[in-house]
């Protein structure tokens, strides 16, 4: 049997990080040298040579592989949620017996950021050596992190994270064998946490070596360069308040662009155009921009994973409470039904969208007539098609939209919020299994949920209901990016690094990629004066804020003392779209450098040549772009397709888009541009018009004659939160009650004024959005009308209108009230017409242009006879629909804006006379205004 040990690489599913399983045999042992950095855990570089026994670990790898040799290995992963919720509960047991304890206020305010930073402080001095033993003497707060500490039993332990696995290393290590030569430390000894200086110590004693960090290998430097100048300067070698002047040899460069993705195009070409020049990167954020831009240039993928919490997927963690709570918010329910991948059929995601889009609720009238609707066509169509799963998507949908719903202000049962995210966790398994395990976001939220789920079953039995806060809260504590590689690393990938601690030896060339500030914010001590006074009596070091920044510091000059020929900094001033903070090594370059500021290189201003110049290399020259006025806009354009001027039927909208402006006609109605819908909830003042329809809709079906006011009001009362919950969801959300209270008040004003017209004017209600048809000429139209009202042989169409009081005015006014005229010849016989009037809602104003129909009202036009007017109206509205389909049937569009209408005037001439009255401004909410030159 030969006397030797096999080693296999094996990937952690805890720690994703590297760990060596050894089998010894019983004769031999071979010693490792470990090389040991705080930040190696992450990318390191030079990557770690093949010769055998050196193995590079960072915290948490050497965690693992020292448990995996004392038998300590086992312990569960990502169990930090819960361990706060342990904490969490001990709080609230000793607040609930001592209520005046230092922590109540911030308890009362979070109770799991209260729980997570006094875990962290409990932490803190366990790793630091502290044994949580009573002492008369110790401060107050010290006192209560004891007895805390001490609730905690063998029975019903906190469970072991980083801070307790560590101290039982420190325990076993004392007494059983490791197999290791040496440690080989990459960060200075004095930077260290205080668990590793214990942990070095006892191996120390165990005759293992303790190799300390090697200064930088700088003696290739060329001496008083501007690299060497400055890293003098960096390593305080260099005295203060004296400046030197940049001599532009190449050793610096410094490359500002207006944009991250700018900037990486930039250095892209340049590699693509210099295949010898192959510096290190440093690339402290992991997003896919620099990489893309490799791709897109044909150089090889470095293979950046990205870590981000915008993922669609993972959106739905956040989004599934939704569908627990009342008032429901719609926003968040159009955003789930919208997700590419979600626990509902596709389809059927896309009818709900479009109906809540525009009526923001569930189970309105319009909802049933598209579900019904979608389930009956997918009955049939799963007859035929045996990969349709009818049952599966029918139970989806009653899951989301048929459960129990809570109020909002109070709290949802504990065993309806789990279900929701076992069906999530559930659904997410599945889904990943069925998609061949390549959508890795699903498998993340799939174990997400399954914490959240963990993390509620650990919620003692006292708390059986949950209010949103505390929800949202759990969700959040969990909540957390998932990590994505689009794509592996390539042959021939640029060496990089991610962090200033990752690079354990020199380079020669070194381009810093986003030299922007990425650093975290360091506060103020966690510890009062007292109590770190007692620490020091108890030979307890902890690290202070002091001890960070100087590692912070430490780590930040690295890169520059560790490279031995180039540096080259990057710095976008947007970074994903947001402004940059400069890096805090800008500071030193400025005091550095006299001369800094004029020679850095702008890409935006074409000063690439000044780089080119600068490196040496090939370099791409942003040219400018020449200014080119556009020319005149044109009145007409041609057409070639006779076919153009025949349709089936108009509608009025339809038939105004021909009068007005013929291009929109053209384009929507013959060419078929239609915008896309966008899937949103209507805007607040669409809204309100929209469910002030419904209520008049609803309510003059009612029999109204003899109601009071006080019944009118009632009927309002009663009815406006059903509507609201299936239409108007959004006036029910946190913050809209103002808005709503207003609306209500306001269609309370304005139904009962409508009441009080009709009834006194002794009109009787046909019927609310009546269909109408009939012909135009010779050409069939539709319409609908809002309110058709009768009084004998006498009609009258009411056109309901939430605002627009003043423009309704000038349009009846003008003789421009088509869409009344319209309906108005629609509704009766060729020798007479209906009366025809506008109801504007939000202010209850009645306008026409007589008091036949309604008295009391002020006549726009007293003294026109309205039906000679309406008459003479549809006469203006044939000619011009003739003399409109005549130019179209002869190849000519006419394009009306503010710029073409005096050209056209003077093209027309005296056929003008005959037509309605053209516009001479830019048509309103123009979907074509790209088309037609309006938008460049």
């Amino acid at each position: 049997m030969s006397n030797s040990f096999d080693t296999e690489h094996h990937v952690s599913s805890e720690f994703d990080t590297t760990v060596l399983l050894i089998n010894y045999n019983h004769s031999k042992l071979i010693l490792f040298n470990l090389h040991f950095g705080l930040t190696f855990d992450d990318t390191v570089y030079p990557l770690p040579d093949t010769e055998g026994g050196h193995i590079f670990l960072g915290e948490k790898g050497l965690m693992q592989f020292l448990e995996a040799h004392l038998g300590l290995a086992g312990h569960p992963s990502r169990i930090e949620h819960i361990r706060t919720e342990q904490y969490r509960q001990a709080l609230r047991r000793y607040l609930k017996a001592n209520p005046s304890v230092f922590y109540k206020n911030s308890f009362d305010a979070d109770q799991l950021a209260c729980a997570e930073a006094l875990l962290q402080r409990r932490d803190e001095l366990l790793l630091a050596g502290y044994d949580f033993s009573k002492n008369k003497d110790m401060p107050p707060r010290l006192k209560v992190l004891t007895d805390i500490e001490k609730s905690f039993t063998k029975d019903k332990p906190l469970i072991a994270d980083y801070a307790d696995r560590f101290e039982a290393i420190l325990q076993a290590v004392a007494d059983k064998h490791i197999p290791v030569a040496s440690i080989s430390v990459h960060e200075p000894m004095h930077l260290l946490p205080p668990q590793y200086l214990r942990l070095f110590e006892i191996l120390k004693i165990k005759n293992i070596e303790i190799i300390s960090p090697q200064v930088a290998d700088n003696e290739v430097i060329i001496e008083n360069n501007d690299l060497h100048i400055f890293q003098q300067f960096v390593d305080n070698k260099l005295p203060r308040g004296e400046k030197y002047a940049l001599q532009n040899d190449g050793s610096i460069a410094f490359v500002e662009a207006t944009r991250d993705t700018e900037a990486a195009d930039f250095i892209a070409r340049v590699l693509a155009r210099n295949g010898d020049y192959r510096p290190t990167f440093l690339i402290p954020d992991k997003s896919r921009v620099l990489d893309d831009a490799f791709i897109h240039n044909g150089l090889p993928a470095f293979g950046l994973p990205s870590s981000s919490l915008g993922r669609p997927t993972l959106q739905l963690l956040k989004l599934v409470t939704t569908f627990l709570w009342r008032p429901l918010d719609p926003y968040k329910v159009l955003e789930f039904v919208t997700m590419p991948t979600k626990p509902l059929d596709y389809d059927l995601g896309t009818v709900i969208a479009n109906v809540m889009s525009q009526r923001p609720g569930i189970h309105s009238e319009q909802w049933w007539i598209e579900i019904n609707r979608f389930f009956d066509d997918l009955e049939q169509r799963a007859l035929a098609d045996v990969t349709i799963d009818f049952k599966k998507i029918k139970e989806q949908y009653e899951f989301w939209f048929d459960r129990p719903t809570f109020d909002i202000e109070k709290a949802a049962p504990k065993e309806d919020i789990i279900a929701i995210f076992n069906y999530l966790r559930e659904w997410a398994s599945a889904e990943f299994e069925a998609g061949n395990s390549k959508n890795t976001s699903l498998i993340v939220l799939s174990e997400q949920a399954k914490r959240v789920q963990e993390f509620l079953e650990e919620l003692p039995e006292a708390d059986k209901f949950l209010n949103y806060l505390e929800l949202e809260r759990i969700i959040r504590t969990i909540y957390e990016p998932a990590p994505v590689q689009p794509k592996p690393c390539e042959v021939g990938f640029y060496d990089y690094f991610h962090k200033e601690g990752c690079l354990r030896q020199t380079i020669d060339r070194l381009v810093w990629w986003n030299f922007t500030d990425t650093e975290g914010v360091h506060f103020f001590s966690r510890w009062y004066k007292d109590e770190l006074q007692y620490f020091d009596n108890q030979q307890i070091k902890l690290r202070s804020p002091q001890d960070e920044n100087a590692l912070m510091l430490w780590y930040r000059i690295q890169p520059i003392l560790r490279t031995r020929q180039q540096i080259v900094f990057i710095f976008p001033k947007k970074v994903n779209g947001s402004d940059a903070a400069e890096h805090a090594l800008m500071s030193h370059l400025r005091a550095c450098f006299s001369n800094f500021e004029e020679n850095i290189v702008h890409i935006k201003d074409g000063e690439t040549a000044a780089f080119e110049t600068l490196l040496e290399l090939d370099t791409p020259q942003y040219l400018g772009l020449d200014f080119h006025r556009l020319g005149k806009k044109q009145a007409q354009i041609e057409v070639y397709n006779a076919q153009l001027a025949q349709r089936e039927h108009e509608t009025l909208t339809s038939l105004e888009a021909l009068f007005y402006y013929p291009h929109q006609w053209v384009f929507r109605h013959k060419a078929k541009l239609s915008k896309s819908a966008i899937l949103s909830v209507v805007r607040e003042n669409t809204l309100k018009g929209n469910i002030a329809h419904r209520f008049f809709e609803l309510v003059l079906k009612e029999n109204f004659q003899y109601w009071t006011r006080q019944d009118a009001d009632k009927w309002v009362d009663e009815n406006s939160k059903k509507l609201f919950q299936r239409e108007a969801a959004t006036l029910l959300m946190y913050g809209y009650e103002p808005e709503r209270v207003q609306l209500v008040r306001q269609l309370k004003y304005a139904i009962w004024t409508l009441i009080n017209f009709i009834r006194f004017n002794k009109w009787e209600v046909v019927g609310t959005e009546e269909n109408l048809k009939g012909t135009f000429g010779d050409t069939p139209v539709k319409g609908k009308a809002d309110v058709v009202l009768r009084r004998g042989s006498e009609y009258c169409v009411l056109d309901l209108k939430w605002s627009g009081h003043s423009y309704r005015e000038r349009l009846i006014k003008n003789g421009e009230d088509l869409q009344l005229v319209m309906y108005s010849r629609l509704l009766t016989e060729e020798d007479d017409w209906a009366h025809t009037a506008y109801f504007i809602i939000e202010n209850a104003r009645l306008i026409a242009r007589n008091t036949l129909a309604f008295k009391d009202i002020k006549a726009l036009l007293p003294d026109v006879d309205a039906f000679d007017m309406n008459a003479s109206i549809w006469e203006m509205m044939l000619k011009t629909y003739n003399w409109r389909i005549a130019q179209i049937g002869n190849g000519k569009v006419e394009i009306r804006t503010e710029m073409t209408a005096k050209e056209l005037e003077e093209i027309y001439g005296d056929e003008l006379l005959d037509v309605l009255e053209m516009k001479s401004e830019d048509a309103k909410f123009d979907d074509y205004r790209t088309l037609i030159g309006l938008i460049t």
